[in-house]
């Protein structure tokens, strides 16, 4: 039976957590073929967070929780909910109901149909004029350093746990995603994208802001180094994309 360990990142999200659960439990229990893990990481809120999903544990046993003393950041949280997943593939779905229902599950629809089964967002009008250029310039630096052409570097993904496993991380918040999707694809695997749409959370994300982007071009920094120099004999391969009708190409 395919299964998959959803990780929940929650940092004080009293007023959304309860949703993000349905949502996830609805998506994942409508699949009777698949065994879901969801993994809670409450990172250090001083709500009513975590009695919440204690609750909802109490009621669903695949809804586990782990909390931390304190904030740590998502990268450490990334690397808890690793350390404890029990499923095959792994997945990230914010705790602020971010996440729409249909892009779970299309992600898991298509999961096992390569390596990595990553989601973009077509629909960027949303973002605001400044959001959308810094987003652009990003994606841009990535994909002409590391040579991986991907529409959306940042995306939700479904991972293998055993290829998560493998890699040493060093991102301490939201750019662990494109850590981790570097890492990877550098190392020659294959991998697939689905369109989505966008949902904005509570508050919307908070992704964006200037201690993110200051982390944000430190990892860029060590990533090339790491890339380029200290570990290329590792990360020389290049990604295999597989389109959506099934046939293989060169990423």
């Amino acid at each position: 039976m395919p299964s998959v360990t959803i990780m929940i990142p929650a940092l004080n999200e009293e007023r959304r957590i309860a949703s993000t659960l349905e949502s996830v439990l609805g998506v994942t229990g409508a699949r009777k073929d698949l065994s879901a893990q969801i993994l809670v990481i409450d990172d250090g809120s001083t709500d009513a967070t975590a009695a919440i999903v204690t609750d909802y544990g109490l009621r669903h046993p695949a809804v586990t929780l782990i909390s931390h003393e304190r904030n740590y950041g998502l990268g450490h949280a990334l690397r808890t909910a690793v350390q404890h997943a029990t499923g095959d593939q792994f997945l990230i779905v914010p705790g602020d109901d971010d996440m729409p229902a249909a892009i779970l599950a299309a992600l898991l629809d298509r999961a096992g149909e390569a390596d990595m089964v990553m989601c973009y967002f077509p629909d960027r009008e949303q973002r605001g004029r400044a959001r959308k250029l810094l987003s652009g310039l990003f994606g841009l630096a990535y994909a002409v350093c590391f040579d991986v052409h991907v529409q959306y570097i940042n995306g939700p993904c479904i991972y293998p746990v055993a290829r998560l496993r493998e890699l040493t991380l060093f991102s301490s918040r939201f750019s662990i995603v494109a850590e981790i999707n570097v890492k990877l694809l550098r190392q020659g695997v294959s991998f697939l994208e689905v369109p989505g749409v966008r949902q904005t959370g509570l508050e919307g994300s908070s992704s964006f802001s200037f201690r993110n982007l200051c982390e944000a071009l430190a990892v860029f920094v060590r990533l090339n180094y790491e890339i380029h120099w200290r570990n290329r004999q590792r990360y020389r391969a290049r990604p295999r994309r597989i389109t959506p009708a099934g046939s293989l190409d060169a990423g």
